[in-house]
């Protein structure tokens, strides 16, 4: 019975996810149709040179595959045999559900489900995980830092309100990326704040105060074992940080083949990268599936000094439709295949054993 009510409880949090995405996505909508002509943006892409978003398309699936590299480096290094296919696979399956729930809460939970379907050791891929998120948080505040402070006098006179958003999001991420050094590299300090917390919840008579302190002691052992392994294998974390280097500057990148498209010139690759890593920063904290809204919203203040007004909104749509549209559906219907080819092998596998069984009685009979 209990594993019934959890079961609907997991069913019905799915439901509801996809509801609150496919309700942002249609507010987002209508309010790009609703502000700009159809006809001209129709107008705007079909002009658009399909040399660069071809590339920009590119762009997304080396994004993709240098996380399911960083993925397969690390599972390999830990003696789990697996091949670039299936990390691939791990990749596509967090990019969908961090794009479908607030916050981006749902990619690691998922692909670990992915991961145990695949026989990968549950410590092997809670550890694999956490450092690729340790790597990524870092990144990400590395390349918006650089974005702000080479950009400072735009950022804080020509973007309006948007400033404010931008440094909550740096803020918020630094906040993320202390945390994990605490937890990770300060055990006594982590055992500290995990106590704190705990006896707050406890002061405000929170009901799973209890649940809250075992499940973060176990966070924690987590965390503890992550820096173990990371002092044995330094090599292990540079290489995945100068990889996520080129995953979030490949990801970044995608504006730029967009504003080449439109065979505008004058501004720098490296430009955009940061300008985007500023915009990403600003929004990625914020409790809405994919940003949805807020991302479109910021691109049009943030890129107005690049785009001419008639192309901005072109602009907008074919950027954040390759990089996140286009690749949620992309990356469901991956995710849709693999489901069934898994179904299949299963099917087959339990096919072959029944088979197995029923010849084996079969023999019985014809030796007696």
């Amino acid at each position: 019975m209990k594993k019934f009510i959890n079961d609907n409880k997991v069913i019905l949090k799915r439901i509801l996810n996809a509801g609150l995405f496919i309700l942002f996505f249609g507010i987002t909508l209508y309010i790009i149709l609703s502000k700009n002509d159809i006809h001209e943006i129709i107008l705007h892409i079909k002009d658009a040179d399909k040399k660069y978003i071809l590339i920009a398309l590119g762009c997304m699936f080396l994004y993709i595959f240098l996380e399911g590299l960083n993925i397969h480096r690390m599972l390999n290094a830990l003696d789990d045999k697996v091949n670039l296919r299936q990390t691939f696979k791990y990749s596509i399956v967090g990019f969908f559900f961090s794009s479908i729930t607030p916050s981006s809460t749902g990619g690691q939970p998922m692909q670990l489900y992915f991961m145990s379907k695949d026989k990968v050791s549950i410590s092997h891929s809670t550890l694999a995980l956490l450092i690729q998120l340790l790597s990524f948080q870092f990144v990400t505040l590395l390349l918006a830092l650089i974005g702000f402070i080479c950009n400072y006098d735009v950022l804080l006179h020509h973007i309006g309100n948007i400033k404010y958003l931008m440094l909550f999001g740096i803020i918020i991420n630094v906040a993320i990326q202390a945390f994990l050094i605490i937890m990770i590299f300060y055990q006594k300090m982590g055992n500290r704040l995990i106590n704190f917390f705990y006896r707050f919840l406890t002061k405000i008579h929170y009901k799973k105060s209890e649940a809250f302190h075992e499940k973060a002691l176990i966070q924690l052992d987590e965390y503890h074992r992550c820096a173990e392994y990371l002092k044995e294998n330094k090599k292990i974390l540079i290489l995945t940080i100068l990889t996520t280097i080129i995953q979030m500057s490949v990801y970044h990148s995608v504006p730029y083949f967009i504003y080449r498209s439109f065979g505008l010139t004058g501004h720098s690759i490296f430009t955009f990268i940061l300008m985007q890593a500023v915009l990403y920063i600003s929004v990625a904290s914020l409790p809405l599936p994919g940003s949805m809204g807020v991302s479109e919203g910021s691109f049009m203040i943030i890129f107005k000094m690049f785009f001419p007004t008639a192309l901005l909104s072109s602009a907008m749509i074919i950027s954040r439709g390759i990089s996140f549209y286009l690749f949620v559906l992309i990356s469901l219907i991956m995710i849709a295949f693999y489901v069934l080819i898994d179904k299949i092998k299963r099917n087959k596998k339990d096919s072959d054993q029944n088979a197995k069984i029923v010849n084996k009685k079969y023999q019985k009979i014809i030796e007696n």
